[in-house]
C-alpha cells in the first residue's frame, strides 16, 4: 500500500507539474508581425495577429506615418489633415468625422497595453497603401487623410437612415442596428425599390412613421458605419422579429439573425 501511494504521489506531481509547464506555453502572446514603411522598419509600432487580423500600435504606427504627428490631451491623435480616435472595446475607429468599422473591437496589446488597431483600417484612414511580403507588413505613405464626414456624408440620407434605424432597433447591438441601415442601402441598390435612400424609406407600407424617431449616438454611428460600408447583414433587404412570421420569412432565405432582429434576403 505504502509503494502504491508513493506511486500516486508521484504520478500527481509529474501531471501538475506538465500542466504547470504548459500553461505558460497557452497563454503566450500573439506573434509580433515586422513593420515597414517606405521601406524603413519601424521599431516601435508594435504589431499582433489575432483571429486572422493584423492590428498594430494605433499611436506608434501614426507616429511613423504621418511625422509630426502627436498625441493631444484628450487621447486623440492629430496631424496636419487629420484627428483620429480609438478606444479599446469599440467597434469603430474615427477620422475626421468618419467612423470606419472593425469587427473584432479595437484591442489593447497584451504586453504593453497600446491601442491595437487592425492595420487596413488605419493606413485607409491615413491614405496609406498596405502589403504583406515575407512575412512582414509594409506600409507606403504619400495619400492623403479620409474627406471630412461633413462632406463625404449625405446629410439628408444620414438623418432618415439613423432616425429608422433608432425607430427599429434603438435596443438592439451596434451590429443590428447596422445589419437595419443595411437592408435600407440594399434596397437602393436593387432594382425591384426605389433608386433613393429616401425613396425606399417612404415607399408605401414599408417604414411607415420609423422616420419620426429622434436618432441617438449609436444609431447615427450606425447609420455613418453603414453608409462607409460596414456590412453584418448581407444582402438581406426584409428584417422583422425573431420568430414571426411575415412575407419575407415565408418567401425569402434567413441570412443572420442579430439580437431581436432576422434578416432576409
Amino acid at each position: 500500500m505504502k509503494h502504491l501511494t508513493k506511486r500516486l504521489i508521484c504520478l500527481l506531481m509529474a501531471l501538475t507539474l506538465l500542466f504547470g509547464l504548459s500553461i505558460p506555453a497557452l497563454a503566450a502572446p500573439a506573434s509580433q508581425i515586422p513593420v515597414y514603411v517606405d521601406g524603413e522598419v519601424a521599431a516601435n509600432a508594435a504589431s499582433i495577429v489575432e483571429n486572422g487580423v493584423t492590428y498594430v500600435s494605433l499611436y506608434s504606427t501614426t507616429l511613423v506615418l504621418r511625422p509630426g504627428s502627436g498625441l493631444r490631451a484628450d487621447g486623440a491623435m492629430e496631424g496636419s489633415d487629420f484627428v483620429l480616435t480609438a478606444w479599446p472595446g469599440q467597434a469603430y475607429l474615427m477620422c475626421n468625422g468618419r467612423y470606419l468599422y472593425v469587427p473584432g473591437l479595437v484591442r489593447s496589446h497584451p504586453e504593453t497595453g497600446e491601442t491595437l488597431v487592425p492595420v487596413r483600417t488605419l493606413a485607409k484612414a491615413l491614405g496609406a497603401e498596405v502589403e504583406w511580403k515575407d512575412g512582414a507588413i509594409y506600409l507606403t505613405t504619400g495619400g492623403a487623410a479620409l474627406e471630412s464626414g461633413d462632406t463625404f456624408y449625405n446629410a439628408d440620407d444620414l438623418d432618415l437612415i439613423a432616425r429608422v434605424v433608432q425607430h427599429e432597433s434603438g435596443n438592439q447591438p451596434l451590429a443590428g442596428k447596422i445589419g437595419v441601415a443595411n437592408v435600407i442601402l440594399n434596397r437602393v441598390k436593387f432594382s425591384q425599390f426605389p433608386n433613393t435612400v429616401r425613396g425606399v424609406l417612404f415607399q408605401k407600407n414599408q417604414f411607415t412613421g420609423a422616420t419620426n424617431a429622434t436618432p441617438k449616438a449609436e444609431a447615427i454611428i450606425a447609420a455613418k458605419l453603414a453608409m462607409e460600408g460596414a456590412n453584418t447583414v448581407g444582402n438581406a433587404c426584409w428584417f422583422n422579429g425573431v420568430g414571426k412570421a411575415f412575407w419575407a420569412s415565408r418567401n425569402k432565405s434567413l441570412i443572420v439573425t442579430i439580437g431581436g432582429h432576422s434578416f432576409y434576403g
